[in-house]
């Protein structure tokens, strides 16, 4: 499909029928016009109310309606998952949204549909009318488009994932891996971008090495199609071919609109300063509620009279949608500190007593059965991911190399063959989109278990952990939750290097939404894996590499054994000093108080906490409490890590019952971990680091 209209006027419009080929009644095509009006009215009394200083922030989509309209009329609402953009405000009109819901969100009214308030205005949101949570953050969306896809041809529905986003997302890594990961697998999924040419204020030929965004579609193995975005019905046929090609199940598409946003890019956005008023000009003759108007009227469908009426009628609906979205509740500001998990499992660090959700603490522990298998680590990951699948057909894996290779350390050794390629997916080189897709795949309904590959590569996915899965239970006021676990090896000791040893906790435990769990025994790793697939939010679930198959311990036999998350455990009781440590650092502080204890040294009670985040609290300052004496290992740099945290709460909550100072013995503040064993000694924590530190304190 190309651009049917290259005049700067009205006069190359179709004058015959265009709307009854296309598969359009006439109440379609008065429908189409309809919305668009309501779009444009809307959008201008919101951009009024903020000149007039009661909308506090706004981002007009004037001029893309044509494109917004024309395409959300071709989906099947109500059936298909659309994942908008923020200036989609025709799209959630055409979807069911109405003008006082979206005025909700523009007052930061406590019934605001999309985020209670908790979001910008246009952050759109909404589980009953199937469009998805959206952010700030550009193309992050992208990569959740196509893992929802894949649950939807997984199950053999007949539904199509559509995704919008501006020119600017085109330029971001999320774009073209989720164009790529959806071509690999010919997803039913449909891309759409509005390309209004600038990026804020950076032009197209600053922001695209290639003149149509749509050109990149064939580098992923999808059609891509140029339409002009100001014609309604253009976008629709275009559109229309796509989810009817995607619902066949012959693959994704990538339709670029060509359009323009006639005002700034948002209330705070000068936009003289890069583009002239004759541009804008130019690209209003244009305008695309003008040319379907002049369409309906050409075909006889909107007499003056009626014209008149409906103006009038969609004005109407507009003024009493602004009245009362002003005249709504207001959010209770104790709001803020609710949502943050979907299943809370201890209270929230300085939120105020009685306020925020009760804690839903997991099942409590129990002791180790008799019934139970010696296992290495690894083998306690591999058999409960195997036990998972079989048990819960919504459990997927996906990552690099999980498939027939069985992942560099064989975690999904044989899953494969069992389970085949649907389910144990192997994915491109890229963690980014990793995580993306098991995000939309979680809320596409199923249960994914994320592996990346090395923690030390992690990163590249921040965004998508971050800004993605960590706050869309809490920007969607609730709406929409994300279960995902992604699973790491982190940590050193194995000649790794610099990229193959790093301890990622701190960076992630920091961030609100989301739990961060390090295992250190089989037991721990089953019954922790376990209960990580059953909470409903993220959980990023480390394992030390080193412990894979230097760790032996029993394994329970029965598959429905759980460990809760957020509770520390007790690796070694004793009276005189508490060593707090995870990981590798629990089996190596057991083995130093061992030999404290045969020595006639101090009496050390050992704490794994097993979660990072939440943290806890409570058996940290019980034993805090019981000792005296604390002192907190760990392998991560010493500055602004886990030790610190502990030791501030110890401070502050069992300050009066310290014989000592707290202190911290953590690798130094040097990259992790040198390549020769000589330098990578020198950094680590060993048996003989942690006796020597208990004892410094002991007499401390």
């Amino acid at each position: 499909m190309t651009v049917t209209t290259t005049d700067d006027d009205l006069s190359a419009l179709h004058l015959h029928d265009r709307h009854t080929e296309l598969g359009l009644g006439n109440d379609d095509l008065l429908g189409i016009y309809r919305t668009i009006l309501l779009a444009r009215m809307l959008d201008q009394k919101i951009w009024g109310l903020n000149r007039m200083g009661k909308a506090a922030f706004v981002v007009s989509g004037q001029g893309h309606e044509g494109a917004q309209v024309g395409s959300a009329w071709a989906i099947r609402k109500g059936h298909d998952v659309v994942l908008p953009y923020y200036r989609d405000l025709a799209v959630v009109l055409t979807l069911g949204m109405s003008a006082y819901q979206v005025l909700l969100a523009v007052f930061a009214r406590a019934d605001d549909p999309n985020s209670g308030g908790r979001q910008m205005p246009n952050h759109w949101g909404s589980s009953e009318l199937g469009i998805i949570t959206g952010s700030s953050p550009i193309a992050t969306h992208l990569p959740h488009a196509a893992g929802i896809a894949q649950a939807m041809r997984m199950r053999r529905e007949d539904r199509v994932a559509v995704a919008y986003f501006g020119d600017g997302a085109a330029s971001k890594g999320d774009f073209h891996e989720a164009l790529n990961y959806a071509g690999i697998h010919r997803l039913p999924l449909v891309f759409i971008c509005e390309n209004n040419g600038y990026a804020i204020s950076v032009p197209l030929s600053k922001e695209s090495a290639v003149e149509n965004i749509a050109q990149h579609a064939h580098s992923y193995g999808m059609p891509g199609m140029i339409v002009d975005g100001n014609d309604p019905l253009d976008v629709y046929a275009s559109v229309h071919g796509a989810i009817h090609r995607a619902r066949k199940g012959e693959g994704p598409s990538l339709v670029e609109c060509k359009t323009y946003r006639y005002l700034a890019h948002t209330s705070d956005d000068d936009d003289r300063t890069y583009r002239t008023p004759q541009e804008v000009e130019a690209w209003r003759k244009k305008d695309p509620l003008q040319r379907m108007k002049q369409y309906v009227i050409e075909q006889r469908l909107l007499p003056e009279q009626r014209e008149e009426q409906l103006e009038e009628e969609v004005r109407a609906e507009v003024d009493d949608a602004a009245r009362r979205a002003e005249e709504a509740a207001v959010v209770d500001a104790d709001q803020a500190f609710t949502r943050v998990y979907a299943r809370p499992l201890r209270p929230i660090p300085r939120v105020p007593a009685g306020l925020g959700d009760p804690p839903q603490p997991g099942p409590p522990e129990a002791a180790l059965p008799d019934a139970a298998t010696e296992r290495t680590i690894i083998d306690a990951i591999r058999q409960t991911l195997h036990d998972l699948m079989a048990a819960d057909e919504r459990v997927v894996v996906l990552g690099e190399d999980v498939g027939p290779r069985g992942g560099v350390f064989r975690a999904t050794d044989g899953l494969h063959a069992e389970f085949g390629d649907e389910r144990v997916i192997d994915t491109p080189l890229a963690e980014s989109s990793i995580v993306g897709i098991a995000i939309g795949q979680a809320l596409a309904g199923l249960l994914p278990i994320a592996e990346i590959q090395f923690a030390d590569f992690i990163h590249s996915a921040f965004d998508q952990l971050v800004s993605e899965a960590a706050k869309i239970h809490y920007r969607s006021n609730g709406d929409f939750h994300v279960p995902i676990v992604v699973r790491a090896p982190w940590g050193g000791g194995v000649h790794g290097a610099l990229y193959h040893s790093q301890s990622i906790e701190a960076f992630y435990a920091h961030v609100a939404g989301l739990k961060v769990v390090t295992p250190s025994t089989p037991a721990d790793v089953a019954g922790l894996l376990r209960e990580a697939v059953n909470d409903p939010d993220p959980v990023l679930f480390l394992e030390h590499k080193k412990t894979y198959r230097l760790i032996k311990g029993p394994m329970p036999d029965d598959t429905g054994w759980r460990v809760p998350i957020g509770v520390a455990a007790v690796a070694r009781p004793g009276d005189d000093l508490t060593i707090v440590t995870y990981g590798l650092h629990r089996h190596l502080a057991v083995e130093a108080a061992e030999a404290l204890a045969a020595g006639g040294g101090p009496s050390v009670e050992v704490i794994d906490l097993r979660t990072i985040a939440p943290l806890d609290r409570d058996t940290v300052l019980a034993s805090a409490t019981k000792t005296g004496r604390v002192l907190v290992v760990h392998e991560d740099n010493v500055s602004f890590g886990v030790g610190a945290e502990v030791a501030a709460l110890v401070a502050e909550e069992a300050f009066y019952d310290l014989d000592a100072p707290v202190r911290r013995l953590a690798m130094p503040d040097v990259p992790a971990m040198p390549f020769a064993a000589p330098m990578e000694g020198a950094v680590a924590i060993g048996v003989d680091d942690i006796i020597a530190a208990a004892r410094a304190l002991a007499e401390e």
